[in-house]
């Protein structure tokens, strides 16, 4: 489990055991990050379809890369990076895609919608794109730490310790991203009273 405090000592097991063959192993890490990384992809294309095969590519990359990581304890962070990666290679492919579809900005992937509202029940399919659209607009550091707090379950130690940043310092961008979102959500606040 995510949330679990031993989740860095059971990444890097997880990820010197696949190194030594054990596939089964990078499927637990599969299972354990699939939805960080979905959730990350999301907030970026705005696909759920799209955001499902950069998580397959993602992890497939990773995989592959697996050897080159320096820092097993900080397998979330390279994983984030990688899936950032990824996403940039999908806009850069359809970017002829991503024009025609900007006039439709407001406009949400059904199933894109079905994946959040899954995990949301007290809100409304348009409560649910308005969240993401904040969440997304976030500076990329805060938009990380935010999924990784709350998709991947991780606590502000963890996630210092997968980005190889001070407890602190994580600390300050949690803080200030919650100021942030709760600034823009404030309308949100005011309508499920």
């Amino acid at each position: 489990m995510p949330g679990s405090p031993d989740v860095t000592t059971a990444d890097e097991k997880l990820v010197e055991t696949t190194l030594q063959g054990d596939i089964s192993s990078f499927g637990i890490i599969v299972e354990r990050y699939w939805d960080m990384v979905i959730a990350f992809a999301i907030s970026k294309i705005d696909n759920a379809n799209d955001a499902e095969d950069i998580a397959q590519e993602s992890f497939l990359k990773a995989y592959s890369q697996l050897h080159r990581l320096r820092n097993p304890s900080h397998f979330a962070g390279w994983l984030g990076k990688i899936t950032a990666q990824q996403c940039v290679n999908h806009i850069r492919k359809n970017a002829h895609k991503r024009i025609a579809s900007s006039y439709t900005i407001y406009d949400v992937d059904a199933s894109a919608q079905a994946v959040v509202c899954n995990s949301n029940p007290g809100l409304t399919d348009e409560q649910i794109c308005f969240v993401r659209r904040t969440v997304s607009r976030l500076p990329e550091k805060f938009h990380k730490v935010i999924i990784m707090r709350f998709v991947a379950g991780l606590s502000a130690v963890q996630i210092a310790k997968q980005l190889g940043k001070r407890h602190g310092t994580v600390r300050v961008w949690l803080h200030r991203a919650y100021q942030i979102l709760r600034e823009d959500l404030v309308s949100l606040f005011e309508e499920v009273k």
